[in-house]
């Protein structure tokens, strides 16, 4: 009788203070376009030190089978104009059980549907964190070429391994995520815990043609070529 006392304490202690498998999280984007497009000298010189920051929201809903990372619409439209085309609004759907991502990009209202395995990332874990709505993040560092680190803060107290953009490959969920520049830069400002049934964060059933990660590049720059880099095209994948 006392093991069974002892064994329905530690079930109960568990279920109190274990770690959290289901959610929502709203993240705030920061984007610097004046560093985002300081190569396009086009868009560059629209900019100035009034315009150059965009701020916008972003909820994410997981649960431990997956994940959805979704653009929050304004209540009210801003007077930015043609410049709110300037910042990615893709929806992104993490399937943890079969390692896949779905990927729902819209290109100023045309949209495509990528489909891939997730990108393995090699992180580097530091001893430096910080606090996000009251849950600790550690850093991390994922090296993503020669010349630029991309910084993520992850939670090792909720542990579907997914963030932002869904990125993955950490120990728990990444609440804060940061190009080397600050050029573009993800906070979560909440964190509620709640039941997140798997409608909220299975793709949806896509009818419409979808591509690999290489094959809508290779169809974007096609498409696009004439007005943009590879380089800029490829980039518009970084966390994909």
């Amino acid at each position: 009788m006392k093991l069974f006392i002892t064994c329905i304490s530690l079930v109960l202690a568990a279920n109190l203070f274990g770690q959290v498998t289901q959610g929502r999280v709203v993240f705030e984007r920061r984007t610097n376009l004046k560093k985002v497009f300081k190569n396009d000298k086009r868009v560059s010189e629209m900019l100035n030190d009034k315009n150059k920051y965009r701020n916008e929201k972003f909820e994410l809903h997981f649960n431990e089978s997956g994940s959805s990372f979704k653009y929050i619409e304004p209540e009210t439209e801003d007077d930015m104009g043609w410049m709110k085309f300037l910042t990615q609004h893709h929806t992104v759907y993490q399937d943890l059980e079969n390692d896949q991502i779905t990927v729902v990009m819209d290109f100023m209202g045309s949209i495509a549907n990528m489909q891939d395995s997730s990108t393995q990332r090699t992180w580097k874990i530091t001893d430096r964190s910080r606090e996000f709505d009251g849950y600790k993040g550690i850093r991390a560092i994922w090296e993503m070429n020669d010349s630029t680190n991309i910084y993520a803060w992850f939670c090792p107290d909720i542990v579907p391994v997914s963030g932002p953009e869904g990125l993955n490959g950490l120990p728990g969920l990444i609440l804060g995520l940061a190009t080397e520049d600050g050029s573009v830069i993800y906070m979560a400002k909440e964190v509620e815990i709640m039941e997140v049934p798997n409608e909220l964060v299975d793709a949806p059933e896509i009818k419409e043609d979808i591509y690999s990660r290489e094959e809508l590049i290779q169809l974007l720059i096609k498409q696009m070529g004439r007005w943009r880099k590879p380089e800029e095209i490829r980039a518009g994948f970084m966390w994909y």
